[in-house]
C-alpha cells in the first residue's frame, strides 16, 4: 500500500508471512496478523542526484502542488517514475488534475523533467542513460 509518504510492504513467498504479536501507538496487540513493514517512501516521495547517487526524499511534494504529473508546478517524485515506467493504470485515473482540475495526469512534463535529471546525470558522470533508465533508479 502506497501512501504519499510511506509504504506498507509484506512479503510473500507462496504464503502469507504472519505474526502474533506487534506493539502499535504503544500498545501491544496479540493476534494473528499480516507481517506488514513500513516503508518511508510513499508516491510523493522527492527524487534527486546527489554526490553520484540517486536518492528518494526525505523531502515530499505533498498533496499540493504534488507530482510533476498533478499539472501544478511540482517536482519530481516516485510517482512521476511509476508513470514514466508504466507502473500506472493511466486510464483509471480521474480528470482531476491542473489548475481547472479537469484533466488527466501529465506524462509529458514528468518526461521532460526526467530528461532534464537525465542530462544532469550524464553530465557528471559521462554515463549515457534512457529517460526510463532514470526513473528506474
Amino acid at each position: 500500500d502506497m501512501g504519499g509518504t510511506s509504504t506498507d510492504v509484506s512479503r510473500f513467498a507462496g504464503r502469507y508471512e504472519q505474526v502474533l504479536e506487534t506493539t502499535l501507538a504503544g500498545v501491544t496487540i496479540q493476534s494473528p496478523q499480516l507481517d506488514v513493514n513500513t516503508v518511508a517512501s510513499g508516491g510523493s516521495s522527492r527524487l534527486f542526484w546527489r554526490n553520484g547517487m540517486f536518492v528518494v526524499g526525505p523531502e515530499s511534494a505533498s498533496a499540493h502542488p504534488g507530482p510533476a504529473c498533478y499539472r501544478k508546478g511540482g517536482p519530481l517524485t516516485i510517482t512521476d517514475a511509476n508513470l514514466i515506467t508504466g507502473h500506472l493504470a493511466v486510464e483509471m485515473f480521474p480528470k482531476i488534475f491542473g489548475a481547472k482540475e479537469d484533466e488527466g495526469l501529465d506524462e509529458e512534463v514528468s518526461k521532460r523533467l526526467f530528461e532534464d535529471l537525465r542530462k544532469e546525470i550524464v553530465g557528471e558522470t559521462g554515463k549515457e542513460m534512457t529517460v526510463d533508465e532514470v526513473a528506474q533508479g
